[in-house]
């Protein structure tokens, strides 16, 4: 009998298969040259790759590459068949305040290096070649048999996914219809705008600079003409191996905030807060100031470790107010318990003004449920690779763990026809929806929809070379959507900035907008390559309708396709004015 494979991520018993013609090294590139036998390689994080190879010369392999670095086998869910990227780093929570000796104890136990300790109880440690277990194994022991430990977790590595889709060109802010009412388009509906001019006009002024908005992606362009003001940003920083290298740091190096052709993130800072008095685009608040984030990243996606993003919140702990992040990856995402129990302190009690940071996530493009164990399986990849036609990959469990967590929402897209973008992610756990782009998931027939105008750095031409641009009119996705509500949450914050981050969350569900149009889209028609089309079945009940419903909630209804609904900048201003205590005078 096959003895089962598993470990524990986030307290919780996962099935894993190790990958038979795959290994993971962390190295340096240049070393692998020196190996002539490999089929393909991966780089699945700044230091890390997967190395696939013929089945028979994996052992042979794997001890040549051990002798190099540190090296151990490819897995994934059985359950997902999604990646497990483990490395060879640890987290581990004990069940009391362990002391020096103590420490020292059970890191010569198991040969470990302490690398991190973020409190009393909270430890990153680091596995070593005297250690006689691999990852898996040891937090499995750890789990089962170390009676000190509470909970014991990997510090993954995340191949995570930008939500942008590539559209055609526009214009600058005459075409920004995702801000104002007056926009003329025959696929236009002005109710999908989010009316954030009118909100400007009601507060009188375009955000308070007092507000920061965080955003972590692939880099800003930091000399923008759209971020051109002195004090437009309130710091900055990236990610060079492991360490986080901000502006305060003496060997900071400014460059490094933006590579060329990577644009993800300035597009994001573009929606969020691009200056009113800038030569090409404007943000929903662009009186308020930007503190991005960059992490390393590939042309496919950034590279994201649970350790990382620790990391970055500890950083951003007492900076920010709002926090945008538009990536993510589906079906199963699940963070380490001290990144949720980070994430639900900083939103309740961290923050600029000790009010809480508002979490904002992309809800995803992949057309499938946010949170949900389906009874079908369900498609969660468009079905195209390297231009062909794969088939789509399907699963029946969807998980988020940082679903149901008090000031973290996750953001969905609607169209410029204020219908639900066809690629856009839906049910359980979407909070509110926001006006991007639309775009057929699978690539497979017209839907309307106009994209979004915001900033961009150089864009790609021929033979890999870039040329200067500032506008780009082809920016979507729920990377779109969950920007402009960062920026609208700051536009509410500026209103009044006595609000904590869970009252501005609450007003922006009870003020969202319900007057959407509730129209579905046909079936993926079949195609020569694809005939039968039968696996084309999202939105999946009890998610098939958008009608909003009563689930008991004191923000209003709640609809599977838009969450609370359209995010409203005039409405949001207007509740957070409302509450707002004048001075006794």
């Amino acid at each position: 009998m096959v003895q089962e494979l598993y470990t524990y991520r986030a307290e919780k018993k996962v099935i894993l298969q190790k990958q038979e013609n795959q290994f993971v090294i962390r190295t340096n590139p240049d070393n692998l040259k020196k190996v002539d036998t490999l089929l393909d390689v991966e780089q699945v994080s700044p230091a890390s790759f997967r190395i696939t190879t013929d089945e028979s010369n994996l052992d042979h392999l794997m001890n040549i590459a051990r002798e190099m670095a540190p090296a151990h086998h490819a897995y994934y869910r059985i359950e997902t068949n999604d990646e497990f990227l483990i490395t060879d780093r640890i987290f581990v929570k004990f069940r009391k305040v362990i002391s020096e000796e103590e420490t020292t104890l059970f890191t010569s136990r198991y040969k470990l290096l302490l690398l991190e300790k973020y409190d009393d109880y909270n430890y990153l440690f680091q596995l070593t070649n005297a250690t006689d277990m691999n990852p898996i194994k040891l937090i499995v022991k750890l789990m089962e048999e170390e009676t000190i430990v509470e909970s014991a977790d990997h510090d993954l590595n995340h191949q995570m996914h930008t939500y942008d889709l590539e559209i055609p060109r526009d214009e600058a802010y005459s075409k920004q219809w995702h801000l104002h009412t007056h926009f003329r388009n025959t696929e236009y509906d002005s109710r999908s705008s989010t009316r954030c001019e009118d909100a400007w006009k009601l507060l009188g002024h375009f955000g308070s600079e007092d507000i920061v908005i965080g955003i972590t992606d692939d880099g800003c362009k930091i000399d923008h003409p759209d971020f051109n003001s002195s004090n437009k940003f309130a710091g900055y920083g990236y990610f060079k191996d492991e360490r986080l290298f901000t502006n305060s740091d003496s060997d900071f190096q400014k460059q490094q905030m933006y590579i060329k052709c990577k644009n993800h993130g300035t597009s994001c800072a573009g929606i969020v807060a691009a200056e009113v008095d800038a030569q090409f685009t404007v943000g929903a608040a662009p009186g308020c100031r930007l503190l991005p984030i960059k992490w390393e990243s590939k042309e496919e996606g950034l590279f994201i470790s649970d350790s990382k993003l620790m990391t970055v919140l500890n950083y951003i702990a007492d900076k920010i107010d709002i926090l945008s992040n538009s990536w993510g990856r589906s079906p199963e995402r699940t963070w380490p318990t001290q990144v949720l129990d980070k994430i639900t302190e900083l939103a309740t009690t961290g923050g600029r003004r000790r009010k809480g940071i508002i979490f904002l996530w992309a809800a995803g493009n992949e057309n499938c449920p946010i949170e949900h164990n389906a009874l079908v399986e369900v498609p969660y990849t468009d079905g195209w690779e390297n231009g062909s036609w794969i088939g789509v990959k399907k699963a029946k469990n969807f998980h988020h763990s940082l679903v149901g967590i008090p000031g973290v929402i996750f953001i969905g897209a609607l169209s410029s026809t204020a219908q639900r973008s066809h690629y856009s992610n839906y049910g359980s756990g979407l909070s509110i929806s926001a006006p991007s782009s639309n775009l057929h998931e699978y690539f497979r027939m017209p839907v309307k929809g106009i994209p979004i105008t915001t900033a961009t750095g150089s864009i790609p031409v021929l033979h890999g070379a870039c040329i200067p641009e500032n506008v780009t009119s082809r920016f979507g996705g729920t990377s779109s959507a969950t920007p402009l509500v960062a920026g609208i949450a700051a536009l509410t914050i500026s209103a009044n900035p006595q609000l904590s981050a869970l009252e501005v969350v609450s007003i922006l569900k009870s003020t969202a907008s319900k007057n959407l149009n509730f129209e579905g889209y046909p079936k993926t028609p079949p195609s020569p390559f694809d005939r039968d089309i039968s696996w084309d079945i999202s939105p999946i009940p009890p998610f098939d309708k958008g009608t909003f419903i009563d689930i008991g909630s004191n923000d209003g209804t709640w609809s599977p396709w838009f969450g609370y609904g359209r995010v409203d900048a005039l409405d949001a201003v207007k509740a957070a004015l409302k509450r707002r205590q004048e001075p006794i005078i």
